[in-house]
């Protein structure tokens, strides 16, 4: 298993004064195994889907969007546990890419990640631009700020849904990719509308908690 205390080559590093916003969006290609991939995709068909929704801060209510909203379900802990190992890994990389690696207190961006939770675009399904600014996280006891965005692509087999940053900075992510970007203002992002097919993706958030500057071990997961 993977931990960012084994991250010591820093030949590559970006964290430079130079580097750009999308910079720091990155992808993994091809980091979950393609069975793998296939197996999940059979797995969360075979449960029950929820129209995703929305928190208001304003009224302090969750809701959906009358047309276009995406179908969600939370992971099992067989897929949590599935996919543990490959969220750690892909972290890793991207810790090692943008960290600051010359300064202790700098080495680790992130502690801990939260459960994953399946997406699924069908045709006419969007995700509407947002920041991810999600409060539900931390529930008075568990208590940091959130760092980095994932998202796991599970399949290709599919037309249109394409990852979107700003007004026209697409990712169109193949079987088996992770991307990662900070979990800020910096990066309003959204979904294409869906064409054809089923998209089927998860999405997960990594934290920082602020009484573990000095553990740099990522420890397995969070379940919210």
């Amino acid at each position: 298993m993977t931990n960012f205390s084994d991250l010591t080559n820093n030949n590559n590093n970006l964290n430079v004064p130079n580097t750009t916003l999308i910079d720091t969006v990155h992808v993994e290609r091809g980091i979950i195994p393609a069975n793998l991939c296939d197996f999940i995709v059979q797995d969360v068909e075979k449960r029950e889907w929820k129209p995703h929704t929305w928190y208001n801060n304003q009224t302090d209510t969750m809701g959906s969007e009358p047309t276009k909203e995406l179908d969600v379900q939370p992971a099992t802990p067989e897929l949590q546990q599935l996919l543990t190992p490959i969220i750690i890994q892909a972290g890793a990389a991207y810790n090692q890419k943008f960290a600051w690696l010359k300064t202790e207190r700098t080495l680790q961006i992130m502690q801990k990640f939260t459960g994953v939770r399946f997406n699924r675009y069908q045709p006419g399904q969007i995700m509407r631009q947002h920041h991810d600014h999600i409060h539900s996280i931390f529930d008075g006891k568990e208590k940091g700020i959130p760092v980095l965005s994932f998202i796991l692509n599970f399949n290709d087999d599919y037309e249109g849904a394409d990852l979107f940053f700003w007004d026209n900075t697409t990712f169109k992510l193949g079987k088996g990719d992770i991307i990662m970007w900070p979990s800020n203002f910096l990066y309003p992002h959204g979904v294409t509308e869906a064409i054809s097919g089923k998209i089927f993706w998860c999405d997960l958030g990594l934290v920082i908690n602020q009484d573990l500057h000095f553990h740099l071990k990522m420890p397995q997961s969070l379940f919210y």
